[in-house]
């Protein structure tokens, strides 16, 4: 299972984010690295051992700009990136800013072009708030989603919450894809039990931010015990 640590960029920082309300996240203070500045703190990640890093360009998921530049000289890791695609044009230039071995993420949160959903080489995001799926039905996803395309289990009411994953979203997605596609969850991770459960439920990756930052989780422990390549 991948241990993937996140990254909230807004404004050319990293910021906390926490339960969707991004007029109000504050650059990010982490007992992990001394700044808020996003490349120190995907090479602290990387010094703790990650391969892979999960990012959010929360300016372009806003629409308010982006922060193409900055991630693109995060080249000394693998990334998947939330950069607010609504359409291919969206895709395509968001491609551009990305590695070869980097992955766009589709979000439902942002996506009006359904049709991206079957695109090859991505990640979709399924993005819940207070149980509910962001402008489309799992059903409507699953049917368009390719095999084997990694889907996120994204509670964004739980983000920077430190509550607990959401299991019963977790096993109802589980349920309804089948063992189809690959399967991440991001939102509320509260500690190293979280993380068990998730593996012990065969999730391949599992997303974490604030319980890195405030020293709940020690990254480089969770990587050695959980990370199977």
């Amino acid at each position: 299972m991948h241990i993937i640590p996140v990254i909230d960029i807004k404004g050319n920082i990293a910021v906390h984010g926490k339960s969707g309300m991004r007029s109000k996240y504050q650059p990010l203070k982490s007992v992990i690295c001394e700044t808020s500045d996003p490349i120190c703190l995907a090479k602290s990640y990387k010094e703790k051992g990650s391969e892979m890093v999960y990012i959010a360009d929360l300016d372009a998921i806003c629409g308010e700009g982006d922060n193409f530049n900055l991630i693109k000289n995060i080249d000394f890791i693998n990334k998947i990136v939330d950069a607010g695609i609504k359409t291919r044009e969206d895709l395509e230039r968001v491609r551009e800013y990305l590695n070869k071995n980097d992955k766009a993420i589709i979000a439902t949160e942002t996506l009006i072009d359904k049709e991206l959903i079957s695109e090859k080489n991505i990640i979709v995001s399924l993005d819940f708030k207070d149980g509910k799926l962001l402008n489309y039905t799992v059903e409507e996803v699953l049917g368009l989603v390719r095999k084997d395309t990694p889907l996120i289990i994204l509670d964004i009411s739980s983000v920077g919450t430190g509550r607990g994953i959401n299991m019963k979203l977790i096993n109802m997605i589980l349920k309804l894809n089948k063992g189809k596609n690959p399967i991440y969850v991001g939102g509320g991770i509260r500690d190293i039990t979280d993380i068990e459960k998730c593996y012990n439920l065969g999730i391949d990756g599992v997303l974490v931010g604030t319980a890195i930052h405030r020293g709940v989780i020690d990254l480089e422990e969770v990587i050695k015990k959980f990370e199977k390549f």
